[in-house]
């Protein structure tokens, strides 16, 4: 896994040409779930407890340790930056995906987030039971 300041960890944004809010706040996915995770925890369990039931990621405490550096998480829980980055990653993702569901109906939009909140909490149970 790459975090900020290791060799190899590129942004994506400049590797692809595309735009990339994560890349834009200087973040890797796994620190976006942590971060998320965070934001909806209750500091039961431990982030990198949490963290590690969630993903594959094979050392849950060095990305929760990088955001701590970060001032982004304290007590494994946001952080006001914290959540003022979520916030701004959320705008700018709802900004480059508005389009994509704007030329959906209205009646479809209802089946497929039905659908994949489905597959999401179908994919949270075999996370948890593994």
């Amino acid at each position: 896994m790459a975090l900020k300041g290791q060799t190899g960890a590129t942004p994506r944004s400049h590797r692809s040409g595309r735009p990339d809010p994560l890349a834009d706040e200087d973040l890797v996915e796994t620190q976006w779930v942590a971060l998320r995770l965070a934001e909806r925890s209750d500091g039961s369990p431990a982030l990198p407890a949490l963290l590690h039931d969630t993903t594959y990621v094979p050392d849950t405490a060095e990305v929760v340790d990088s955001l701590i550096a970060r001032s982004l998480i304290r007590d494994d829980r946001l952080s006001e930056s914290g959540r003022e980055t979520v916030a701004r990653i959320e705008h700018r993702i709802e900004e480059l995906t508005s389009g994509i569901w704007e030329a959906v109906h209205p009646a479809d939009r209802v089946a497929a987030e039905r659908a994949l909140n489905t597959v999401l909490d179908r994919a949270r149970a075999v996370l948890v039971s593994r």
